[in-house]
């Protein structure tokens, strides 16, 4: 297995292939983890943006964890279920208690005074011992909210998913993505879909996007249907976001040409950074007949962001987090494990579907 987890960007001059998704690099957790309260480790500290930082904790106790966060809720480490010392068994004063969680977040996860916490509505949950909450990260530039989890006597801070054990994952995934207007390549009525998350600056989402349209989709011909969804890594990548809206403002503008541009934005990876992806972003599209005016404008005015963080708030909900992340009628693949892979999974979902 651990050849399967290499780092996440290629080392310039190397050659070497691509089997790991991108995400978080696989250090952190174990940086992180043990740390007291306040103590997070100096990389992790300069990332870009408070709400940046936030999303890569996230992210990192999510992979450390894997599929048992918030299966065992109550059991679990310090940082997933984090104890918040209360005087009384008691339900405790809603406002003393969104004080409480905010103090907490701030000394474990090191978020400044600068940046405004806010923690919504006390709902119930799954369990009648726990309620759902929101939290609203705000650093001036931007929200991130995340979800959270309180047990009633005020004494267990629970972050994480939260995964059903009473339903199948692949009809609960099919039911949760949506490929109503979305992009998509192949006919509507194939019997086999793939959903793709992917970042358009990630290496291997590139490789994935390849494969995808230069073999398999030839080998399964009408069969196959695939809907790209955006997923952008922005606390690892810096052009990411900026790529993800100039992509759904292509497929807005002119949905013929989506195809084409998103191949060309990942052949041209290597040549796109962080002070050139608007032009380069605005270039390529010229090249495949988007019309630059109108792109411009909705790059600029963000108009097509809402539809990114929808695809990013849909995948999270089904347990995407790192890219690509493809899903084969409902069944999840993780980064690309190989074309036997895909393969396979085609073939069990079109046996399936006989």
């Amino acid at each position: 297995m651990a050849g399967l987890w290499l780092a996440c960007r290629r080392p310039r001059g190397s050659s070497a292939s691509w089997t790991r998704p991108c995400g978080p690099r696989d250090n952190s957790f174990s940086a992180v983890r043990g740390r007291a309260p306040g103590q997070i480790p100096a990389s992790f500290r300069s990332r870009k943006g408070v709400g940046e930082r936030f999303e890569t904790l996230r992210h990192e106790l999510r992979k450390g964890l894997g599929l048992l966060t918030g299966l065992v809720v109550l059991s679990t480490p310090a940082f997933i279920s984090a104890q918040v010392k209360s005087s009384t068994a008691q339900s405790p004063d809603r406002a003393a208690l969104s004080e409480k969680i905010v103090r907490y977040l701030r000394e474990r996860f090191g978020v400044p005074e600068t940046v405004k916490l806010t923690v919504g509505a006390f709902k119930n949950s799954f369990d009648p011992n726990l309620f759902d909450v929101t939290v609203t990260v705000d650093d001036g530039k931007e929200k991130k909210e995340q979800k959270l989890l309180i047990s009633k006597d005020g004494r267990h801070l629970i972050v994480g998913e939260v995964y059903s054990l009473s339903s199948d994952p692949t009809d609960a995934a099919m039911r949760a993505i949506s490929t109503r207007d979305q992009p998509a390549q192949g006919p509507p009525e194939a019997p086999v879909t793939i959903v793709e998350y992917a970042d358009l600056e990630c290496p291997m989402c590139a490789r994935l996007h390849e494969f995808l349209e230069s073999d398999l989709l030839g080998k399964y011909a009408n069969k196959v249907r695939i809907v790209f969804k955006e997923f952008p890594l922005v606390a690892i990548h810096d052009w990411a976001q900026r790529a993800a809206v100039a992509s759904q403002c292509a497929y807005q503008i002119n949905p013929g040409a989506f195809v084409a541009y998103r191949s060309l934005v990942f052949r041209n990876q290597s040549s796109i950074n962080a002070t050139n992806s608007r032009d380069m972003l605005l270039n390529l599209a010229a090249q495949v007949g988007i019309d630059s005016l109108k792109l411009t404008v909705c790059l600029d005015s963000q108009a097509s962001r809402p539809r990114v963080e929808e695809d990013i708030r849909e995948g999270k909900q089904i347990g995407v987090v790192s890219t690509p992340t493809c899903f084969v009628n409902g069944r999840m693949i993780v980064g690309m494990p190989g074309p036997e892979t895909f393969y396979r999974a085609v073939e069990e979902a079109l046996h399936a579907r006989q």
